[in-house]
């Protein structure tokens, strides 16, 4: 009877610390979920759906302003304007001591035979150093951040300092030279054959507002590239009618 008793509570200790694992295990699962969800709550939650649904990425819900034609003065960088890939900009503008400050994320979206990594980077180089202050600009690996799936490495371009931004100062409109910080990250996934470029340009005005190392990583996180559609197969001819029975003699 002592022994079965024993037995009986082994039983129960080892079965409670089963449970126990699973439950940790659980929570440890339910936590990292709720603070992902946590910091997805910066987003917008429906994404946007670019260059004929080939990539997807959700935006900050701070930006209010759109543009899809590239067209408006703060679309694209004043020192990137051969945009590749051009898609959409969105823009915040928030009030500093009398002056509005824009704060912009511009996307763009190769497909295909224009995907071309290498060729990307350089056609952004070229233009980016022709800035004298980013003259010695130079594309770093991101390190720990793969695109969805794993298959995209993403690179990024970061250019601190004094820099051109649109402005209105109790009215009037400027451009001027100031304190900012402009981000360009690009990747290319090369199963779909399509490659991003996102480019980041805040104020430092709006620096503690908007952490752009923050928004930037969390952003990739979103994005989705996705292959070209395979075209539906041609239907089935329909089967021949079935030839009519002869008449029935007479």
């Amino acid at each position: 009877m002592r022994r079965s008793v024993q037995l009986a509570a082994i039983g129960l200790i080892a079965a409670s610390g089963c449970f126990s694992g699973g439950y940790d295990a659980d929570y440890r699962s339910s936590l990292q979920r709720y603070r992902q969800e946590g910091e997805f709550q910066q987003l917008r939650p429906t994404p946007h759906v670019l260059a004929d649904q080939r990539l997807a990425l959700r935006v900050p819900k701070v930006f209010t302003d759109e543009d899809a034609v590239g067209d408006k003065n703060w679309s694209k960088p004043p020192f990137l304007q051969d945009f590749p890939g051009f898609r959409v900009a969105v823009q915040r503008i928030k009030e500093v001591d009398g002056v509005q400050w824009p704060a912009v994320l511009s996307v763009g979206v190769l497909t295909d035979k224009e995907s071309g990594l290498d060729e990307l980077k350089k056609k952004i180089l070229n233009q980016v150093q022709k800035e004298a202050s980013f003259a010695k600009a130079a594309w770093a690996a991101v390190e720990g951040q793969p695109g969805v799936g794993g298959k995209a490495s993403w690179s990024v371009l970061k250019l601190g300092g004094p820099q051109p931004f649109d402005r209105v100062n109790k009215g009037v409109d400027e451009k001027n030279n100031t304190e900012g910080e402009t981000q360009i990250w690009v990747a290319l996934d090369p199963d779909a054959k399509v490659a991003a470029a996102l480019v980041w340009r805040v104020p430092q005005a709006l620096a503690a507002e908007m952490p752009l190392g923050e928004l930037a990583e969390l952003v990739t996180r979103t994005v989705e590239f996705k292959a070209l559609a395979e075209p539906a197969p041609a239907a089935a001819p329909a089967p021949a009618a079935a030839a009519q029975a002869p008449a029935a003699a007479k």
